[in-house]
């Protein structure tokens, strides 16, 4: 246990909300995308609870250290070599991909790596102060992130054709099957980050119930997100476009004179986009202070920023990488991560505490009680 902080059910809620509702997903097809985002919060529930399982099975704990209790001192550094690496993986393209959005959108004539670093050194101070500090910033950020969603929305409402979503189930059953696969992949299914984040949430009755509703809360608004957006571009214009959301509110002017209504959501929406890259990063720095056995994270920060900062440079090209990068081998590798190893971790536990019998079970419950 690296930290002594705490966060609330609540603030843990609205930083699952957060995560879940700030990316920027391509749509693949057209309004029935809306059903396949809908699909994926069967499988995001499915990846939570098997980590909350885990989470109740060894309180106080985080993944990297319950992953040497179930498999034994080496096989659990394997593991947790493992998410690090797919942390590192995702930490790398995340930073690469928002900088490329910046890029695009805003400042084309600044290089893609000012806002890399800007972005790592954020993360990097944000891990510096600790679980509490993030979940206070949360708590500030959601109310103003809340009402301008709320405004952008019911501007776009008034741009919207319903013609443009009509009809439904208008793709075969198989693409829309791999586009739910997709919405999983990002970013419902990113809340096996989240790992290193549950032992630092308060007990509460909440504590579990919370993040569920958040990830349906997650699958409905990409839902929205995805119809509003095709009824206001068209289905072939919103497919055609790398940041449709983004697109579909450069529509929308208010009179004669605010026509860059977007730029309200473009600082807000980034700001948002940085609280992904935090949590990702914040798992990144506890797991490798664990495989390394370090005393603190904070050793630890600044090596993993230049690794972040360089990877994100040298191995991306350009936005056509981080696309070739999520089409291609993210969506291989995620279910490993998300559904596979925590599912085999399970069973593992399962298998070893039933051959232990209840009187360890028990002892080990009340050893994680008292270290939470």
């Amino acid at each position: 246990m690296y930290e002594k902080g705490r966060i609330s059910s609540s603030q843990l809620f609205i930083l699952i909300v957060i995560y879940m509702t700030s990316s920027e997903n391509p749509i693949m097809v057209g309004q029935d995308g809306a059903i396949a985002s809908l699909f994926a919060i069967l499988p995001s529930i499915l990846t939570f609870y098997l980590l909350a399982q885990l989470q109740k099975r060894y309180p106080g704990k985080i993944l990297f250290e319950y992953a040497e209790d179930i498999l034994g001192k080496w096989p659990g550094k394997l593991v947790s070599l493992l998410y690090i690496c797919f942390a590192v993986e995702v930490c790398s393209i995340l930073s690469r991909s928002v900088a490329e959005f910046v890029v695009s959108t805003l400042t084309p004539e600044l290089p893609v790596g000012v806002y890399i670093i800007s972005m790592v050194i954020v993360a990097a101070y944000a891990v510096y102060q600790g679980i509490e500090g993030i979940g206070r910033f949360v708590e500030m950020a959601f109310l103003f992130y809340f009402i301008l969603l709320v405004f952008i929305n019911m501007l776009l409402i008034g741009q919207f054709r319903l013609e443009n979503v009509l009809p439904f189930l208008d793709h075969p059953p198989g693409e829309i099957l791999y586009a739910s696969y997709l919405h999983y992949v990002l970013p419902l299914g990113e809340i096996i980050f989240f790992m290193s984040i549950l032992p630092y949430t308060k007990r509460s009755n909440k504590r579990f119930f919370s993040p569920v509703i958040a990830l349906v809360l997650g699958g409905l608004y990409i839902a929205y997100k995805i119809i509003i957006t095709v009824g206001v571009l068209g289905p072939g214009t919103a497919q055609a476009n790398t940041y449709p959301y983004i697109t579909a509110i450069r529509f929308v002017k208010i009179g004669e004179f605010i026509e860059r209504i977007d730029i309200l959501l473009l600082g807000i929406f980034i700001m948002m986009i940085l609280m992904r890259f935090i949590v990702i990063f914040y798992t990144l720095v506890h797991g490798v202070a664990h495989l390394t056995g370090a005393k603190s994270v904070n050793p630890l920060v600044l090596p993993l920023c230049f690794l972040i900062i360089g990877l994100s440079q040298i191995f991306i090209n350009d936005v056509n990488d981080v696309t070739l990068y999520h089409n291609d081998i993210r969506v291989v590798t995620a279910p490993i991560f998300m559904l596979l190893l925590p599912a085999l971790l399970l069973v593992v536990s399962w298998l070893r505490r039933r051959k232990q019998g209840p009187a360890n079970h028990v002892d080990s419950l009340e050893e994680g009680k008292a270290s939470n």
